[in-house]
C-alpha cells in the first residue's frame, strides 16, 4: 500500500519549471512531510497528487503517481483520498456533525453514524456537534475539518499546512489527535509544512524541495527527542541555504 511519486515535473507555463523530476515514496500508515522555501512546489505537488491539477492540455506535466501499484486515479475515484486545506473550509449552514458527515453524504458509500460519533469524540467536539461554524473558535474549526478528513476512512490523507494559523496550545492538541486518528484508521499521511519542529514531531520521513524544484534531501526522523532536534536543525540549514540562493539570484 505504498504511494509512489515517480519523476514528477510540472510547470504552469513554459517559462518557469515548478517541479523537476521529483521522486519519493510513502510507506503505508507512515507520515511524510514535504518542506522547502516558498515557491519550491510543495503545495503544487500536493495538488497534483489530489488531482486538482490534472488538465494536461492546460499545464506542462510529466511523470506518474501510483498507490498500491495502481494509478492514483483509482484512489480518487473510490473516495479513499482526503485533502485537508490550510483553511478549514466548512460549510457555514451545516453543523459540526453535518460538516464531518459531508463526505459520506457525497459518496453515499456508507452511513455509519457510530463512526461519526467516534470521530466527534476523538477531536473533543461532543458538546459542540450541533453548533454552526460561526460559533466555533479557529481551533474548533480545524478539529472539525480534521475529523471530516477521516470520515471516508481514507487510505491517503493530504494536509496542506492546516495548523499554520493556530497557537501552540491548539497545535499540540491537534498533533496528538492527528496521530491517534492516523493510527486508528491505518492512514498514510502526506503533509506540507513550513514549521520544522512540527514536521519533526509528526513525520517519519521529511523530504526537502529545493529552489530549482528538485528533491534535494530525504531523511528519516528517528531517535530520541535530542536526535530529532539535531535532524531538524540540519534541515533548517538546508532550507536557509536554498532561500539564500534565491536572494543571490535576484540581485
Amino acid at each position: 500500500m505504498t504511494l509512489k511519486v515517480n519523476n514528477i515535473s510540472f510547470s504552469y507555463n513554459k517559462d518557469k519549471q515548478v517541479l523537476n523530476e521529483v521522486s519519493f515514496q510513502l510507506e503505508k500508515a507512515k507520515t511524510t512531510c514535504i518542506m522547502g522555501i516558498s515557491g519550491s512546489g510543495k503545495s503544487t505537488l500536493l495538488r497534483i497528487i489530489a488531482g486538482f491539477l490534472s488538465d494536461e492540455k492546460k499545464y506542462f506535466y510529466s511523470g506518474n503517481i501510483s498507490f498500491a501499484d495502481k494509478s492514483i486515479d483509482s484512489l480518487r475515484s473510490n473516495g479513499k483520498l482526503s485533502f485537508m486545506f490550510q483553511e478549514p473550509s466548512l460549510l457555514p449552514n451545516l453543523t459540526v456533525r453535518e460538516n464531518i458527515s459531508l463526505p459520506l453524504r457525497i459518496t453515499k458509500k456508507f452511513n455509519d453514524q457510530q463512526h461519526i460519533d467516534n470521530l466527534i469524540q476523538s477531536v473533543g467536539l461532543k458538546d459542540s456537534e450541533t453548533k454552526l461554524p460561526n460559533a466555533l473558535s479557529g481551533g474548533m474549526k480545524t478539529r472539525t475539518s480534521l475529523a471530516r478528513s477521516f470520515a471516508n476512512l481514507p487510505d491517503l490523507l493530504l494536509l496542506d499546512e492546516p495548523f499554520s494559523a493556530l497557537d501552540i496550545g491548539w497545535k499540540n492538541n491537534l498533533y496528538n489527535e492527528l496521530a491517534e486518528l492516523k493510527s486508528k484508521y491505518n492512514t498514510t499521511v502526506l503533509l506540507v509544512s513550513h514549521d520544522i519542529e512540527e514536521a519533526a514531531k509528526l513525520s517519519d520521513v521529511i523530504v526537502v524541495l529545493g529552489s530549482n524544484g528538485k528533491l534535494i534531501r530525504q531523511v528519516a526522523i528517528t531517535g530520541n527527542e535530542f536526535e530529532k532536534r539535531e535532524i531538524a536543525n540540519s534541515l533548517r540549514q538546508d532550507i536557509i541555504s536554498e532561500h539564500q540562493k534565491v536572494i543571490e539570484a535576484a540581485k
